[in-house]
């Protein structure tokens, strides 16, 4: 990477040292399941292009290839003839701005699922030529941002992992995988476990099944794949595809791997469990894009029991009742679960669970989701069209099951939702527990400061707190509470009113944070709302019973309820005293009892 402005960075595309390759790149988009664009030069016609990116994958892109108009495209596969075409440049030049597809379409030339596969097809077709650069450096800028494109038109996601496969094929000769792998040619190779999960997505031929990837699976070397019936440079195209998608070990973390048994061949032995077929997780090796901006997150739907799993067939009465039954709620929590993946929820977000579920409870929920979801299932039951909505949803299932089966990760994430909330796919749990460990650090000289009713200083402070771990309902109730001192003066009881607003907002969010309940009774006591401030320390002290300064206010108020001294003309004296000062006396109230 050469350099990164706000929500974009740039890099150097090439070869050479401190660049990034075009295919490491993309499979670093489709690892951080990126949204946003990516924009790079094009040489032939000169001029700059975009490639839009949701959820990891192309949905469009603008590079310039004449050979590849939707119009001949359709042509050339038989979607429609000479005859048609002419029909529909005729009505599109009369269109008023519609797209050819859309105007096919309205002829009823071509059906809209037609359209979204040859769109598809164009936008492949498209970012393959983007493989050919050769090597000279150049810059392409990754911007995290927002857009319209796959959300809601005839757009489709383009399959990455095909994608590389293809671009790979087309423009990577042997000299070029050489130069880029070095010495991972010269010694041991071995596949993943992944590849077991994802080796239908490349769209590999029998020939590459049962020979080369057989080879890989097992554990190999180069050196080895070189026999009569092999072609060297598929081998070598192939194995560049799986070492930039890291589904390859080479040298001796492929001999640590294969005395593992951590294999895609051992993983495709032991296919029954699901478990034990669980992908890896690498990250990427080129600096990873900027995440897409966070979304809400999704309440988890409940996994699907394991009495329906294990439903008896329908009885020859009613078949048809049935297996409408079992596709609806099939769909449904494919819906629920797409929702997740959206939502980038984390790992036990994804699996419907608690931060504190357990290993035994991570693997059951695994154990049914996988063999419902798993891409590869879906023929037997009559659902193959959802594939490529599955795919999507089990490669997220995946990698939030990679997340929660090692105990380090686990206890990482866990650590990181307590001390700052949500976390979203992918985020940095380690970030997160610095960010809020610094931010507990600063909140503890903004008290020191709170209790020298220095306020403005105080307030500062907890702003960076905040702003380190908004999450934490403590520093923003104290946050407000110190704005608002800062703030007062005389005449500020809407002021007041306002903050005492913000402070229920947080008790509504986070009913058990004790210092929103004090810093509102500190409030309300102010405003002469005695009644409500009492009700607040109380509240306060039993959240949290070493509240020595809530279990103060509480008893001064209990012991002037008792006392009922005052006279009449007292109290009327006392209120017009405050009615002068302004505020109900605010400048003085947080000054001990005479």
């Amino acid at each position: 990477m050469t350099g990164s402005t706000g929500g974009s960075r740039t890099y150097s595309l090439g070869s050479a040292a401190g660049s990034v390759s075009f295919p490491r790149l993309l499979f670093g988009l489709l690892r951080q399941r990126f949204t946003g664009t990516v924009s790079l030069t094009q040489r032939e016609p000169a001029g700059e292009r975009t490639i839009w990116v949701r959820g990891g994958m192309p949905v469009f892109c603008d590079w310039v290839s004449p050979e590849d108009r939707l119009g001949e495209m359709l042509v050339r596969d038989g979607a429609i003839d000479l005859a048609g075409l002419e029909r529909g440049l005729a009505a599109l030049a009369a269109s008023n701005g519609k797209l050819l597809g859309q105007v096919l379409v309205d002829l009823q030339l071509i059906d809209e699922p037609t359209r979204t596969s040859a769109l598809r097809e164009q936008c492949t077709r498209r970012l393959v030529h983007v493989f050919a650069r050769d090597g000279i450096a150049e810059q392409v800028t990754v911007t995290a941002v927002e857009h319209d494109k796959g959300k809601d038109d005839e757009l489709g996601q383009i399959n990455a992992l095909a994608l590389l496969l293809a671009g790979v094929e087309a423009h990577y000769d042997n000299s070029r995988i050489q130069a880029e792998m070095g010495t991972a040619l010269s010694g041991d190779m071995v596949a993943t476990p992944a590849l077991a999960r994802y080796q239908r997505q490349f769209g590999f031929n029998a020939a590459d099944d049962s020979q080369i990837l057989g080879a890989l699976s097992r554990g190999t070397t180069m050196r080895s794949l070189m026999i009569p019936g092999i072609d060297r440079g598929r081998a070598l195209r192939i194995a560049y595809t799986l070492w930039v998608a890291q589904m390859l070990r080479v040298g001796d973390d492929a001999l640590q791997s294969i005395a593992k048994g951590a294999t895609a061949a051992a993983s495709t032995a032991t296919s029954s469990s699901p478990v034990a077929a669980a992908p890896a997780t690498p990250e990427p090796a080129a600096e990873p894009p900027p995440p897409a901006a966070p979304k809400p997150p999704v309440r988890p739907p409940p996994p699907p029991s394991s009495k329906s799993a294990s439903k008896p067939p329908p009885s020859p009465a009613e078949p048809k009742r049935a297996k409408r039954e079992d596709d609806e709620t099939f769909e449904r929590i494919l819906v629920e679960l797409e929702g997740r993946v959206s939502a980038e929820a984390n790992a036990f977000a994804m699996f419907g669970l608690e931060p504190d579920a357990d290993r035994k409870q991570i693997r059951a929920v695994w154990s049914e989701l996988s063999k419902a979801y798993h891409p590869d299932a879906l023929e037997s039951t009559g659902r193959a069209p959802l594939r490529s909505r599955v795919e999507k949803v089990f490669a997220a299932l995946s990698e939030a099951y990679g997340v929660l089966s090692k105990q380090e990760e686990r206890e990482k994430l866990r650590e990181a939702l307590e001390m700052g909330g949500p976390i979203k796919a992918g985020e940095d749990t380690s970030a997160v527990v610095r960010n809020a460990f610094e931010a507990e650090m600063i909140a503890r000289d903004a008290d020191k400061l709170l209790s020298a009713k220095q306020w403005n200083r105080a307030a500062e402070l907890f702003q960076k707190a905040h702003a380190l771990s908004p999450q934490d309902s403590d520093i923003e109730a104290a946050l407000h509470y110190s704005t608002f001192r800062a703030s007062a003066d005389g005449n500020d009881r809407q002021r007041a009113v306002q903050t005492i607003t913000q402070l229920a907002g947080i008790i509504e969010n986070a009913p058990a944070c004790a210092r929103a309940h004090y810093f509102t009774g500190l409030i309300q006591l102010g405003i002469d709302e005695t009644t409500s401030a009492k009700h607040s320390f109380g509240d306060a002290l039993r959240l949290n019973p070493r509240n020595i300064d809530a279990e103060r206010q509480l008893r001064a108020l209990r012991i002037r309820e008792r006392s009922g001294s005052t006279s009449a003309a007292e109290t009327k004296t006392k209120k017009d005293e405050k009615k002068k000062s302004g505020f109900g006396g605010l400048l003085g109230l947080f000054k001990k009892d005479s």
